[in-house]
């Protein structure tokens, strides 16, 4: 893997951070020329070997914008930080010992106070104390995350099941709804033909249907209606 460590005087923490000095050989015929290289080939040449991206890390840690991240994504431990554990190991009650650490954060602010007040130079010392509070508690929150993460997703999931049930719900509902018109519109339909199943003296005859080219309404019978009903439903 070719060496594409920035400069010792570019400054990864700055704002607008200066490119790497190998951004130089990003060129077109170098593009070109990587295209028909072989990549161990590549790694050799003092100018195709920048433009070949390393590996992937597989395990431990790997630097990005000046600073270090692990591998495996996991909570690193007080000791890997370089930080006093406050908190007894084993089981415990956090919610106690956050509590302990949180009255504990008050008693050395007090006492930061008091160092400010006679003897300003010893102030160094209360706030790293402090800090190693801060970063104990910090920790223990940390340590509920994947509780949290399972909680939010059962929350989720919870909210989905709820919206589809009443979405069903409401679609019970108007199914019950429409299946009642359509009994409505059966009996209404079942009367008409009741009145309607002979015809009227001086009604339209076989010859006016011929010639206007359109049915008597009076002879549609019920079950026709029903079927134009249920025809006119389906299409809505």
């Amino acid at each position: 893997m070719p060496d594409q460590s920035q400069s010792a005087g570019q400054q990864l923490d700055a704002s607008y951070p200066a490119p790497p000095d190998y951004y130089v050989q990003f060129t077109d015929a170098n593009v070109a020329r990587l295209a028909s290289t072989d990549t161990d080939a590549a790694l050799d040449d003092s100018e195709l070997k920048f433009l070949v991206p390393p590996a992937p890390p597989l395990s431990g840690s790997y630097s990005g914008f000046g600073r270090l991240w692990q591998v495996q994504d996991r909570l690193p431990t007080l000791a890997e930080q370089n930080i006093p554990q406050l908190y007894s190991e084993g089981p415990i009650d956090r919610i106690t010992e956050l509590k302990r650490l949180n009255h504990s954060i008050l008693f050395e602010f007090l006492d930061l106070v008091d160092v400010l007040i006679k003897d300003p130079s010893q102030f160094s010392a209360r706030t790293e104390r402090i800090r190693d509070i801060l970063v104990n508690a910090h920790h223990l929150i940390n340590e509920y995350r994947s509780h949290q993460a399972k909680e939010t997703l059962k929350l989720m999931l919870q909210q989905q099941i709820d919206a589809k049930r009443e979405s069903t719900r409401i679609t019970l509902e108007k199914c019950k709804e429409l299946q009642a018109e359509v009994e409505r519109l059966r009996q209404e339909a079942a009367a008409v033909d009741i009145h309607t199943s002979a015809p009227e003296a001086g009604g339209h005859t076989q010859e006016q249907e011929e010639t206007t080219g359109y049915a008597d309404p009076s002879a549609i019978s019920a079950a026709g209606l029903q079927t134009i009903l249920e025809e006119v439903l389906a299409i809505h």
